[in-house]
């Protein structure tokens, strides 16, 4: 799901968070992150993450941030909401040059945002799936900054929020996006298990929509998804 920069026409229409610093960030295995940066009008607020890439040619699925498959985003203790709104997360990524600044010319018109999730005042915390190992722009991004003549050095991650009225994150039907990651994840998982089992497939001794296959091949299988989620 792709959208372009949040924007809200009538932001001094909506209460502003005037506290310096109310979100934090985790990324598992990480420190806590507080470094979101307000906008003039309290409603917005960014934080920029570089992943620089320090080896060539090494495995693009172990390498940040493509191996991040969530993130924790949460309000501060006590530092509540505007009852009447939420706080949505985006994110956007661009590949940085050898003197770690992003290269904002691959994108015209700027960087497309995507939705990753949202905060409501009665639900302060929540886990997003960031589906970043699979995005093809970030593994674009990174085979390039991996390859040997190294166009890029990394991978700069640019986290946005948006404060907006609950009915806007309504609308964005954010709760069933998550059911949905969670769907495709399952249904690629059962793609990849049949396509491997299909490829040692007996055809001469199968029967007619059976499929024959040794045991050891499953147990192959689940060994490779195995190391996969290490």
């Amino acid at each position: 799901m792709e959208m372009e920069q949040p924007l809200l026409s009538s932001a001094a229409m909506l209460p502003a968070i005037t506290t310096p610093q109310p979100f934090g960030l985790i990324i598992p295995g990480h420190n806590v992150i507080t470094d979101f940066i307000p906008d003039c009008t309290g409603t917005k607020f960014t934080l920029n993450l570089p992943f620089p890439f320090q080896q060539q040619n090494q495995d693009v699925s172990t390498t940040l941030p493509l191996s991040i498959s969530d993130l924790v985003f949460f309000l501060l203790p006590n530092i509540p909401l505007p009852p009447t709104c939420g706080a949505i997360l985006y994110w956007s990524a661009l590949p940085m040059d050898h003197s770690g600044n992003v290269v904002s010319n691959i994108a015209p018109g700027g960087p497309t945002f995507e939705l990753l999730g949202a905060l409501t005042p009665t639900e302060p915390s929540a886990v997003f799936r960031t589906g970043w190992s699979n995005h093809e722009q970030l593994l674009s991004f990174a085979e390039q900054s991996m390859s040997t003549n190294r166009l890029f050095s990394g991978i700069m991650i640019t986290l946005g929020v948006s404060i907006e009225p609950l009915d806007n994150i309504k609308n964005l039907q954010i709760d069933q996006k998550g059911v949905q990651d969670r769907k495709n994840v399952a249904k690629n998982i059962a793609t990849d298990l049949f396509n491997y089992l299909q490829s040692f497939d007996d055809v001469g001794n199968a029967k007619n929509g059976w499929m024959t296959v040794p045991t050891i091949v499953f147990e192959r299988w689940f060994k490779r998804f195995e190391s996969k989620l290490e």
